[in-house]
């Protein structure tokens, strides 16, 4: 890709104070997009990243959502279209995984993770997507996981919302392509990322069963982002692409 490719273009990236999330705004950032940096509670993960991105000599504006509230997430969309005037990238990868049998389930927890894993996609793209259509270019990536395609014990809501997830991908990619918006889903195996404590321990003897024999880095996933965010990507789009080091053949 050319120096600078996406200077002049403004991303959100959703769950992006560490992790992941990070490492795709510093990338987006590094290739000359502003960016919109976002996590649920966390302000001091998010001025850390506000900072770097400053630093590299790109805008950028920090912003706290609970993105299982509706309203909260409307909120966040306004107030980064009011401060950049566009949004260019959409990048959703904020979800939760709490795990709890079915049993067990409320409804409110069921609501709960779908709101945060699925609907904050809808709702997000939905926010930005009249500027793409004007300016006639558009990218949003959204994320997936494995539980799309693997069930696991107490994870009925998570499965649900990431199936949906790619439903929604394959949806708007034929959809919106005819006005130069490309919608893709990234699937990322196991990643060396920090985790919280109601997601639950990695499964013994996971490292086993990657063949390059070890776990992803979050910058691995943010280079692929990349490449799908950019003009370099002109041609793939509703597409899952899986970052899994072999794991899985899906």
């Amino acid at each position: 890709m050319n120096e600078l490719e996406l200077e002049g273009k403004v991303a959100i990236v959703t769950g992006s104070g560490r992790n992941i999330g990070r490492s795709i705004a510093l990338a987006l950032a590094k290739d000359g997009a502003d960016v919109i940096v976002h996590a649920r509670s966390n302000q001091s993960e998010v001025q850390s990243v506000v900072s770097e991105i400053s630093a590299l000599g790109r805008k950028s504006l920090g912003l706290l959502a609970d993105m299982g509230d509706r309203v909260a997430i409307e909120k966040m969309m306004s107030d980064a279209l009011g401060e950049f005037g566009r949004v260019d990238i959409v990048v959703n990868n904020a979800a939760i995984r709490p795990h709890k049998s079915f049993i067990d389930m409320e409804y409110e927890d069921w609501r709960y993770v779908l709101a945060t894993d699925l609907d904050a996609s809808f709702l997000t793209t939905k926010a930005a997507l009249p500027g793409m259509v004007e300016r006639k270019w558009g990218r949003v990536v959204n994320f997936s996981g494995l539980q799309a395609y693997q069930g696991r014990h107490g994870g009925a809501h998570i499965s649900a919302a990431k199936v949906g997830v790619i439903g929604l991908t394959r949806a708007l990619g034929t959809e919106l392509a005819p006005q130069g918006i490309l919608v893709n889903c990234i699937v990322p195996g196991m990643i060396d990322t920090s985790r919280e404590e109601h997601t639950g321990a990695r499964p013994p003897g996971r490292l086993d069963s990657i063949p390059v024999g070890r776990p992803g880095d979050p910058d691995e996933i943010a280079s692929l982002c990349l490449f799908l965010c950019s003009d370099a990507n002109g041609f793939i789009t509703g597409q899952t692409v899986h970052a899994n080091g072999g794991e899985r053949n899906f």
